[in-house]
């Protein structure tokens, strides 16, 4: 069993060189570095034996990017169906110790997809919402007239193992036969909800999110202002409707994943 992590890089080259986590992952697992942009340097990379970086196919979305990484580790790197392949942010610190705790807590347990408890703050006492139901429409119109998010779980009433509807795809960890069941992300989402459909179409194959809030990393987000007629803006509101429609039967789930 082999654990393979998907890092999406959106110009983050110096912060991922300054945090310094993949340098010490590259000791256990394997790590698949995607750029996004052009002109980004990870050429200290070229002595670490398990870190592949894809410098090309850029400025594609969120969910297309991770699984072009997928693709890249069916065709180049020999993935098996029990092997994990895990998405992770840039901007994530996290040791690579509960990395490995979680993967063999979810072969233990027969887990196909997890998530762990995100903190904003290294004191790890603000919390990252990073769980969460499943949202309606009025849940979404609520979160962006600023009048609070129903959808939002309290961690701090969450405190062993639990089910979730879904969790932020700043860190998921899948079993690879799994993701690859899924199709990978909706290619159809350039940015947001492509984390809930991922999830959403996970519970309907019988394997909803596991949380684990024990095993916790920390997330230096720093969220894209949506204000009205931003591009950011206009992402998220095209990606609610599609997750919506997606609900509905009406829409049909994009990947450009090929099983072999």
């Amino acid at each position: 069993m082999t654990i393979y992590l998907s890092i999406v890089s959106h110009g983050h080259d110096h912060l991922i060189k300054e945090m310094g986590c993949v340098d010490n992952f590259s000791e256990q697992f394997k790590i698949i570095v995607k750029s996004n942009k052009p002109n980004e340097n990870f050429d200290y990379f070229s002595d670490k034996r398990n870190i592949t970086w894809i410098n090309d196919l850029y400025y594609k979305g969120f969910g297309e990017n991770n699984n072009i990484v997928y693709q890249y580790c069916i065709d180049n790197l020999g993935i098996n169906n029990d092997d994990y392949f895990i998405v992770l942010n840039p901007d994530l610190y996290i040791d690579s110790d509960v990395i490995y705790n979680l993967v063999s807590k979810m072969e233990d347990e027969n887990v196909s997809i997890a998530a762990i408890n995100l903190y904003k703050d290294e004191e790890k006492k603000v919390y990252d919402n990073s769980i969460r139901k499943f949202p309606n429409l009025m849940d979404f119109v609520k979160s962006f007239l600023g009048l609070g998010n129903d959808a939002v779980l309290d961690k701090n009433l969450i405190k062993e193992k639990y089910i979730v509807d879904w969790a932020a795809g700043s860190f998921l960890a899948f079993r690879s036969e799994h993701y690859k069941s899924l199709s990978g992300f909706d290619e159809g989402y350039f940015m947001y909800c492509e984390d809930i459909d991922i999830c959403y179409r996970s519970k309907n194959e019988g394997e909803p999110v596991v949380y684990y809030p024990n095993f916790t990393g920390l997330h230096l987000a720093k969220h894209a202002n949506r204000k009205l007629f931003s591009r950011h803006f206009y992402w998220h509101i095209s990606s609610v409707f599609r997750f919506l429609l997606s609900k509905s039967g009406l829409v049909k789930p994009k990947s450009s994943i090929i099983a072999k």
